[in-house]
């Protein structure tokens, strides 16, 4: 309801930069460059002798010429591209975080339907998720960062990305113990979910079940988003944000082909599956993807987005300005 007045307010403060060509279409046009020059089996080897055989320094030094109505981008252009794949690397593990925040298909629904009530409506369970998000944001954000940097220990990015990984683990754990539990004290056994009589074990068991994997969100998604912003180039903000956020739609899609499969008696298999996943996940941040630690200083350049920058615009502002003259 608030998010109106805000746009309103921040209308004005925001920039907005002019609409320009295609940067997927610009970055395909110099991917075919690479493997023209290359060809495809040196693109799984990458490196940098892959990397500047597409800049315009080096294709001039090449042939001695370049024609700018096909080469029209500049040597940091391949550069961004470069970096920007460096960024999404991450964002390809976050489905696994997605897949053991409220499991797979409709396992939390099915180990409800299974559980003794106790006058507890089952449905306001989901309520715990952005509950704990809202108590524990100003917590994070006020409390715990700050008291980290003055003890010298900074939570950087995939610091935090870990913590939430493992905080997922922590989650799936408890979800195998329940369900299992479930299994055991079901008069039907395992097949619980569709049974007459429920099982003793109590709906608030699932309480931790939302609030864990709420605080991990914190951890893994709001950092995300930033590395989506900060990692990405200036005329390449919009694409590896559509790419960050494309990461949300894996899981959905996930969960709705394998909802039929994952039912009873194999809703615990799942569970230690991601278990195992996320933990996995949870030691490849601080160390695969170390180098994403790193701050970025300038991240907004507005001629940048502008497409100021780009050698056709500098040329046709030159001529343009001597015909002026």
């Amino acid at each position: 309801m608030l998010m109106p007045l805000v746009l309103l307010w921040g209308y004005k403060r925001l920039y907005k930069a002019p609409p320009q060509g295609s940067v997927v279409w610009e970055t395909i046009l110099v991917f075919r460059e690479m493997i023209r020059r290359n060809g495809l089996r040196k693109m799984l080897k990458g490196g940098d002798a892959w990397w500047n055989s597409a800049k315009p320094s080096v294709i001039a030094e090449q042939d001695g010429t370049v024609d700018t109505q096909r080469i029209f981008w500049d040597d940091q252009f391949v550069d961004e591209i470069r970096q920007s794949l460096a960024a999404c690397g991450v964002f390809f593990l976050i489905p696994i975080f997605l897949l053991a925040d409220n499991g797979i298909g409709n396992q939390l629904n099915d180990m409800s339907a299974a559980m003794t009530l106790n006058s507890i409506p089952n449905d306001i369970m989901s309520n715990f998720n952005p509950l704990a998000i809202i108590v524990a944001t100003p917590i994070l954000t006020y409390g715990l960062y700050p008291l980290c940097e003055r003890l010298g220990f900074p939570l950087r990015p995939m610091t935090r990305m870990s913590i939430g990984f493992l905080l997922a683990t922590v989650e799936m754990i408890i979800c195998a113990i329940v369900q299992n539990r479930i299994y055991k004290t079901s008069p039907c056994g395992s097949y619980a979910t569709d049974c007459e009589e429920v099982s003793p074990v109590n709906l608030a068991w699932q309480i931790p079940i939302y609030i864990i994997p709420a605080v991990g969100e914190l951890f893994v998604m709001v950092t995300s988003y930033e590395l989506a912003y900060t990692r990405a180039p200036a005329r390449m903000k919009g694409l590896v944000y559509a790419i960050c956020l494309f990461s949300n739609a894996i899981p959905a899609a996930i969960g709705l082909a394998l909802s039929k499969v994952i039912t009873d008696p194999n809703l615990v298999i799942p569970y230690y599956v991601l278990a195992g996943a996320t933990f996995v996940c949870a030691f490849l941040f601080p160390t695969v993807f170390r180098h994403l630690n790193e701050p970025i200083k300038v991240f907004a350049e507005t001629d940048r987005m502008e497409g100021k920058e780009q050698p056709k615009a500098i040329q046709e502002k030159l001529y343009g300005d001597e015909e002026k003259q």
